[in-house]
């Protein structure tokens, strides 16, 4: 499914459900690409409550969160993101595909009915090493009690490559998805993990991978490090307009692990950079 269907299909979703009212206030600073923060930049000594976490994200404008499973905090993240007018764009997890499937989650799953949620896999595996599609039956019979769980809620379900997983490269969630061929299971394109593994030509890859291709991940880099937007040597506003000319329209998330410092400077520093990025799009 191409982004524009996606987009529909969570359109047509918010209406039913009621919530269209704060899919319109959740896309602050672009229109075709609403950009929120990952929970692995809301680490600050600033930041020590969930409230305040979410209370942050709506001060510098973020379109809202991709958040990393913890079924403890999963009703009072939803309340939180509602009363601050704000989205759950991912919920993140890293199971063992040989493994069940959280049962917590698929439960929940139902709760995020009108919701642009995107339950994001990364595969990890106890039998299979990375990239290797003598695992692709497993992964993908690991994947469809989330999609099953999912078809008629409103999330989607998405790959995420991450580096040294068995789902180690885009490539490899394309591979999966294209097989699948199903309208709410797709993969995840992480721009720190793409280039850990010496990935060049984005223009390729988002040319003909974007009907698979759910969301997209960005952060800036110093050499192999990740840093704020704004800092590094890695030509972020290269790379975001290779995304736009590519066609491709869904929602942008921005990676901030291990970034020091407070979360407000360097989450700040980033949207600036954004804004400035995106201005004329």
């Amino acid at each position: 499914m191409n982004s524009s269907h996606l987009n529909r299909r969570l359109f047509l979703a918010a209406v039913s459900s009621g919530s269209f009212g704060l899919m319109l206030n959740a896309s602050p600073t672009a229109t075709r690409f609403p950009f929120y923060a990952m929970d692995t930049g809301l680490r600050g000594p600033d930041v020590a409550s969930l409230e305040k976490k979410i209370a942050l994200l709506a001060k510098l404008g973020f379109a809202g969160i991709g958040w990393t499973w913890n079924a403890s905090e999963a009703e009072p993240l939803l309340k939180l993101l509602d009363k601050y007018q704000l989205q759950l764009w991912a919920v993140y997890l890293a199971p063992f595909m040989e493994d069940a499937p959280d049962k917590a989650l698929l439960a929940h799953i139902s709760s995020l009915k009108g919701r642009p949620t995107r339950i994001e896999l990364a595969l990890r595996s106890k039998k299979y090493k990375p990239s290797d599609p003598e695992g692709d039956k497993a992964a993908l019979q690991f994947a469809m009690p989330y999609v099953e769980q999912a078809k008629d809620s409103g999330p989607v379900i998405s790959f995420y490559p991450h580096r040294s997983f068995w789902l180690e490269k885009v490539e490899d969630g394309l591979r999966l998805a294209s097989q699948a061929n199903l309208p709410n299971l797709g993969t995840h394109f992480n721009l720190v993990h793409w280039r850990w593994q010496n990935g060049t030509d984005e223009k390729k890859i988002l040319e003909s991978g974007k009907k698979h291709i759910f969301c997209i991940t960005i952060n800036g880099m110093k050499d192999a490090a990740i840093v704020s937007l704004e800092q590094g040597n890695y030509d972020v506003a290269s790379f975001l307009g290779s995304v736009q000319k590519s066609g491709w329209t869904g929602p942008i998330g921005l990676q901030s692990y291990s970034v020091p410092g407070n979360s407000e400077d360097h989450l700040g520093r980033s949207m600036k950079k954004w804004q400035e990025v995106t201005r004329n799009w």
